[in-house]
C-alpha cells in the first residue's frame, strides 16, 4: 500500500510543482508588482504613508521586514513548496526529509524591494 502511494506521489508531486506553482509564482509576484505600481503612483499619499501601505501589505502576507528606509522597504520570506514535498514522498520518504531539510537551512528565502523612486512598469 505505502509502496502504491509513493508511485502515485511522484507524478502528482510533478504535476503540482511544474504544472501549478511555476505558473501561480508568476501570478504571486504580479500581485506584489501591481500594488507597488499602484500606491507608488498615488499622488494624495505622502512617501512615509506608501511606505507604511506596503509594510501593511507585506506583514498581511506573512513577510518579515528585513529593512526600511524612508523611500524603501525589503521584505523575505521562506515558500514552502507542497510539489517538492509531494515529489520528496515519491521518491522514498528520504526524499521528504532531505527537501524539509533544503528548506530549512538552505533555501533562500523569497525577497521583495519595494522602492517609490524606482517604481516597475505595467508589462
Amino acid at each position: 500500500m505505502t509502496t502504491i502511494l509513493m508511485l502515485l506521489m511522484l507524478p502528482i508531486g510533478l504535476y503540482v510543482y511544474f504544472g501549478k506553482e511555476k505558473k501561480d509564482r508568476k501570478v504571486y509576484q504580479a500581485v506584489f508588482d501591481n500594488f507597488e505600481l499602484n500606491t507608488a503612483n498615488r499622488t494624495n499619499l505622502s512617501n512615509r504613508e506608501k511606505i507604511e501601505l506596503f509594510e501593511q501589505m507585506l506583514e498581511q502576507n506573512g513577510y518579515k521586514i528585513v529593512h526600511v528606509t524612508e523611500t524603501s522597504v525589503k521584505a523575505q520570506k521562506k515558500i514552502l513548496s507542497m510539489g517538492l514535498m509531494m515529489i520528496g514522498t515519491g521518491v522514498y520518504i528520504i526524499g521528504l526529509f532531505v527537501y524539509l531539510l533544503y528548506y530549512f537551512y538552505l533555501q533562500k528565502p523569497h525577497e521583495i524591494i519595494f522602492d517609490i523612486h524606482k517604481p516597475k512598469e505595467n508589462s
